[in-house]
């Protein structure tokens, strides 16, 4: 893996940390390849119950480096492709801590975190409509699902950079955190994540990734799967650890 991309497990977490600092992690084709990978070597790993994604002390990611950029024929297929389908494909629960530049990917990637955290100053951008092209890693969805279609064309049509306030208005980010414990408190988050029961977790983001449905198909959906719970270990686990007043541990469960 390039050392353009960081990655390593810390206490059930696979932390991911793009390290292309002095061009604010403007991403390029061998990072994305090594993204794509490092969440690949998570959702195989046994020992890994969710994903932190870091960039640097300074900024998450500029987006797209414009020369390299350049070079591309087809999005397609591409390395950014896999990386994109990676994170939004993810069974694990994602979380990110962001600050300085997030732009393009860098914003676009983040509805599909199930957690993002930003430090105060970060700046978002979706610059699409200025470099004419339209925007990717299915923006034109989520957003609008996320903000409401006039916020989403705000964002999307006059290509404008926004805020903490703004994108935590929107829900974009779940909280802004002081910078100096930004990386602090998602790892917290991350670890917490990491630490409930594993099959569950995952049962759970499932449920809140299927497309909408009618409320009766999702009742049938949910109750399936709520009967397949009932037969778990982690829920002996969790009335076990309640009657003797002590705290659950799911890893026995796995």
């Amino acid at each position: 893996m390039t050392d353009l991309v960081l990655s390593h497990v810390d206490a059930g977490v696979q932390v991911i940390r793009m390290n292309r600092p002095d061009k604010k992690n403007a991403l390029i084709c061998e990072m994305y390849v090594a993204l794509a990978e490092a969440f690949a070597q998570g959702e195989a790993d046994d020992a890994v119950g969710t994903f932190l994604l870091l960039g640097s002390q300074t900024d998450f990611t500029a987006g797209n480096d414009l020369p390299d950029f350049l070079t591309w024929t087809s999005l397609t297929g591409s390395s950014a492709d896999g990386f994109i389908r990676a994170v939004a494909g993810a069974k694990k629960p994602v979380v990110a801590a962001v600050r300085g530049a997030a732009m393009g990917i860098g914003a676009t990637l983040l509805p599909h975190c199930d957690l993002v955290y930003a430090a105060p100053g970060t700046k978002f951008l979706t610059p699409f409509i200025n470099l004419g092209i339209v925007p990717e890693a299915a923006s034109s969805m989520t957003l609008p699902q996320l903000a409401g279609h006039r916020r989403a064309a705000e964002m999307l049509l006059l290509g404008e950079p926004f805020d903490t306030d703004k994108a935590l208005a929107i829900g974009l980010i779940n909280a802004v955190v002081p910078g100096e414990e930004l990386e602090t408190a998602a790892m917290a988050a991350a670890r917490k994540l990491a630490a409930k029961p594993r099959a569950t977790l995952l049962m759970i983001k499932a449920l809140m990734k299927t497309p909408p449905e009618p409320v009766a198909d999702r009742l049938s959906r949910e109750s399936a799967v709520f009967d397949a719970c009932l037969t778990r270990p982690e829920l002996k686990e969790a009335v076990a650890a309640f009657t003797e007043k002590r705290p659950p541990d799911f890893s026995k469960c796995r």
